[in-house]
């Protein structure tokens, strides 16, 4: 089991490499998943416990299952924790 803030780095790791793999700005998928370019910053850190709401239209913006942002075995180990 993670803790919220492994948990939180970890999605935050998917979101920047699902969003850098679609060529997407922050600021491009903050229009279109309709949130702050803050926030997306604040997810890509690991600094905020992300709303499932802002999680689901993010996955809605880039295409993707919600799920593919929970996915820990993308990363080698040393990655997850840091």
């Amino acid at each position: 089991m993670f803790d919220k803030k492994t948990l939180a780095k970890n999605i935050g790791l998917n979101l920047k490499r699902l969003r850098l793999e679609q060529n997407l700005t922050m600021q491009s998928l903050a229009n279109l998943a309709d949130i702050e370019k803050s926030q997306i910053v604040r997810i890509e850190t690991g600094k905020v416990d992300a709303k499932a709401s802002s999680l689901y239209n993010l996955a809605l913006a880039l295409k993707i299952d919600i799920k593919e942002l929970f996915e820990l075995e993308k990363f080698p180990p040393d990655k997850t924790l840091k």
